[in-house]
């Protein structure tokens, strides 16, 4: 034996199957607004942030100062003596803001062949998971507190730089928990003031 709906009961009916109906076609019409969003919100998870075409090593035939930096958001915080700095020009810490502040050393030397022979070592000395932390375990002590992510004891201390990137004259250390972080850190400072590119 069959049930038959009543009139009121397959009106009810209809319309809820109505309002799915209608639900579902919002839903499709939203989808590639709600794709869009996704890309928007998760597009500089890449390392290479907003700018394609960066590199960690990138404008071998530019060099920069300070100010081609603090034309933009970042602020400069203090200035290193680098006489125990092989070959370098000048270094600072500084901070950009971009969806949070972030910290920055800029290692500046003559050219970029200077930078890369003389600089790429000691960059590397103090970035990444194996960074060294301790003024005694470091070839240029300047700075190192500056360089440390936390930790109240040399056994907890974590390195603040998770990698570098050298863009002409300039090495530039990037705060990341880890080398990807920092990477892409590296590459909205350097996208958002227009020197991550050779031009």
């Amino acid at each position: 034996m069959s049930l038959r709906l009543t009139p009121v009961q397959k009106t009810m009916d209809q319309t809820r199957r109505g309002g799915r109906e209608v639900v579902r076609k919002r839903l499709i019409w939203l989808l590639p607004f709600l794709f869009a969003l996704i890309v928007a919100a998760t597009g500089c998870n890449s390392g290479s942030c907003c700018d394609p075409t960066f590199e960690k090593i990138s404008a071998p035939d530019r060099d920069f100062s300070i100010s081609n930096f603090e034309q933009d958001r970042f602020k400069t915080a203090k200035e290193y003596d680098v006489s125990d700095l092989p070959d370098a020009v000048a270094a600072y810490m500084g901070f950009y803001t971009w969806d949070g502040p972030a910290q920055y050393e800029l290692r500046m030397y003559p050219d970029h062949a200077t930078a890369l022979a003389s600089g790429v070592s000691y960059a590397e000395e103090v970035t990444g998971e194996d960074a060294k932390l301790r003024s005694a375990d470091v070839r240029w002590e300047e700075g190192t507190k500056d360089r440390r992510g936390g930790g109240a004891f040399s056994g907890s201390l974590t390195p603040l730089y998770g990698d570098y990137a050298v863009v002409g004259n300039v090495i530039v250390l990037c705060e990341g928990r880890d080398s990807a972080q920092a990477l892409e850190r590296c590459a909205r400072l350097l996208w958002a003031i227009g020197i991550g590119v050779e031009g």
